[in-house]
């Protein structure tokens, strides 16, 4: 066979398919050695592109090593790693093994967006290429974003989008700087694809990040820690790589500052800076998985006959931007607990308050706290005029405060409308409650959102690019929770007197109905406790 024959489209360097090679000894040795030990054919065969030096052979490091066990020998993996430590070309080589030494197996490479993508597909495109012709698979096809194997093995590229691979069979899903994602598309995409994944037997997961935030990247990497989602983590800190000395270190925290090079380099799960919630309290925050999962609603504890609840809820317009959510407290004494939450931006107003009064109603009656501002007040008057939800907070406006009432008096209306003062009684006050221990969150999605509720303008709100709808729920929970009322409710020697001192308040606020006597009252008289009036004499009364 001619040079131009044993070639790709003209490039010498990529084996055709049909090509017969004839292995020697030697050669036959060496590929049984390489797929038994990665380590050996990595470092052996692969080269990768250095700044200084240009092509040169893939030298591992020991904790690179230790990595290229960790990923080929488990399933499902979580690897943290700070900037610049050889992550992503680690991974790289790893795939170009498995491509090569498995048949038919597809490969997945997903970034934040489909350029990140095939920037790792690039460098497994350089190894791949210096290989020896007798180690290559033929190649059926080779682009930016897709290449085909003669031993009917594939890697192809996509951004992490919920549609990215819908309805393609991959057998190693590779993640590259998971963190980068934004929650709302990570949320999608691991809702619509990680199931079907993880569901095999033999399938792989491979997620490597340095740390952003209070993210899904940070959800995953703490329940592996936890073990309660079959992730197994490695973490490689800056110290085991050669040449990161103290100079190196200066250096790095000079460019990068401090909030960035303990994130960056130290690889610290920070929120952003300002936070309502100190750094300090955010970082022993915990998430667990939720016992029930669907449309929006997470449970972590089922309502229990001799708890007390509390659901505080916001409310969006229900087109994709914010958020509707609440939050389901358990009350009964403290530390306060969070057992359940809902989120959903595309939630109509109109159907949103049917979800509040079924959990409501589950979690023994619990007593609604609604926001009342913009479409809100909407959801207040379905739940109680429609759906007859009798457990409103009401609220009372004197001047420039708002305080919970205790009943139905002329003054109160049902909910509370979200001033300036109440927003910041409530952030004080959650503050004090979560920095003491006195509220427990276990929720990822209301630890990550206080990782970005960041002082903004005098106030407190989500940091650019993020939602704040579960942090408000929290704040108008805490604002509730220093009011006289909110104090009586979780007082057992008072709760038993509430629902009669309520009906008392309710009683004496209705006019009184009645008969004015004139006397021209029709014939009439009380049988069994009726007041009949005879046909004959209702159209005159009437």
């Amino acid at each position: 066979m001619s040079q131009t024959e044993l070639s790709y489209h003209g490039n010498p360097n990529l084996k055709p398919i049909g090509y017969e090679h004839d292995f020697t000894k030697e050669q036959l040795e060496e590929f049984v050695k390489c797929e038994q030990d990665p380590i050996y054919f990595i470092e052996n065969y692969c080269q990768i592109v250095t700044l200084d030096k240009g092509l040169q052979p893939f030298k591992l490091y020991d904790c690179q090593k230790r990595k290229v066990d960790f990923i080929m020998n488990n399933r499902k993996t979580i690897l943290m790693e700070g900037r610049q430590q050889g992550k992503t070309v680690t991974a790289a080589a790893c795939i170009v093994h498995y491509s090569v030494f498995n048949a038919d197996k597809n490969i997945a490479i997903m970034a934040n967006k489909t350029s990140a993508a095939r920037e790792v597909l690039s460098r497994y495109q350089i190894m791949y290429e210096n290989l020896p012709i007798w180690m290559q698979q033929g190649v059926k096809t080779w682009n930016k974003g897709d290449v085909d194997l003669e031993n009917g093995s594939r890697v192809f590229t996509s951004a992490t989008t919920a549609s990215g691979i819908r309805g393609k069979s991959v057998n190693w899903l590779y993640i590259d700087e998971a963190a980068i994602i934004p929650n709302n598309i990570a949320d999608e995409f691991f809702a619509s694809v990680y199931p079907t994944i993880s569901a095999g037997e033999t399938t792989k997961i491979l997620l490597t990040s340095t740390p952003l935030g209070y993210n899904h990247f940070w959800k995953f990497w703490n329940e592996s820690e936890k073990g309660t989602n079959g992730f197994e983590n490695m973490f490689i800190p800056h110290t085991e790589i050669p040449g990161r000395d103290d100079a190196w270190i200066e250096e790095q925290f000079k460019l990068l500052g401090e909030v960035k090079f303990n994130q960056e380099v130290l690889c610290d799960f920070l929120g952003s800076t300002n936070t309502l919630i100190s750094g300090k309290s955010l970082s022993t925050m915990s998430s667990t998985d939720p016992v029930y999962k669907k449309d929006g609603l997470e449970i972590y504890e089922e309502p229990k006959e001799d708890k007390y609840y509390v659901i505080a809820a916001d409310t969006a317009r229900g087109i994709g931007g914010d958020f509707s959510a609440f939050i389901v407290i358990d009350i009964t004494e403290m530390p306060f607990r969070v057992v359940g939450k809902y989120r959903d931006n595309k939630i109509s107003p109109l159907l949103y308050p049917d979800f509040i009064n079924k959990v409501a109603k589950d979690y023994n009656g619990a007593y609604v706290l609604l926001e009342t501002n913009d479409i809100g007040q909407q959801v207040v008057d379905i739940l109680h005029q429609e759906l007859e939800y009798e457990n409103i907070f009401s609220t009372v406006q004197e001047k420039t405060k708002q305080y919970v009432s205790p009943g139905f008096g002329k003054q109160s209306t049902l909910g509370v409308r979200t001033s300036k003062a109440v927003k910041r009684q409530g952030c004080l006050a959650l503050k004090s409650l979560i920095e003491e221990q006195k509220f427990l969150i276990f929720d990822a999605d209301c630890i990550s959102e206080l990782s970005t509720f960041v002082e903004r303008h005098g106030s407190f709100a989500a940091d650019e690019g993020y939602h704040d709808d579960l942090a408000m729920c929290m704040v108008l929970f805490a604002w509730l929770s220093t009011n006289t009322f909110f104090k009586d409710l979780t007082n057992v020697d008072i709760r038993d007197n509430l629902y009669n001192s309520q009906m008392r308040m309710i009683e004496n606020d209705l006019t009184p109905f009645g008969l004015v006597v004139n006397g021209q009252e029709p014939e009439a008289e009380v049988m069994d406790g009726d007041y009949w009036i005879w046909a004959d004499e209702k159209e005159n009364f009437l």
